[in-house]
């Protein structure tokens, strides 16, 4: 993978309800664009994932990390096949209300902790 480059999910391109199936175990990719505030690159987690018959790349946060640790496990290569279903809500990004994709998995209730960030 090329960083800075790929066809990576955006918001836009999904509904409520669009089904994703993970492709892949995924892989901690270094940003170029964004850093954490003691100066250093942030890191995503990316995964390869199925959508509409297209395979995008897709940057899981916390939060959709957590819900997919809580109903797959932590390893990610198990993860392989399985499925999830999105939902768009409005998440405080950077000082701005932004459409942000919230995976839900059945049989799994997120509670974010309180004061917490989503990435």
């Amino acid at each position: 993978m090329i960083l800075g480059s790929g066809n990576y999910l955006k918001t836009a391109e999904v509904v409520n309800g669009t089904m994703i199936t993970f492709k892949d175990e995924g892989n901690w990719i270094e940003s170029t664009k964004y850093k954490y505030p003691d100066g250093n690159n942030r890191v995503d987690f990316v995964i390869k994932v199925e959508v509409n018959g297209e395979e995008k790349s897709m940057r899981l946060n916390k939060t959709n990390r957590e819900i997919v640790t809580a109903a797959y496990g932590n390893d990610t290569g198990k993860w392989i096949g399985k499925t999830a279903k999105i939902t768009k809500e409005k998440m405080l990004v950077a000082g701005k209300k932004q459409d942000c994709i919230l995976l839900e998995i059945e049989g799994v209730v997120h509670e974010p902790e309180e004061g917490s960030s989503p990435f």
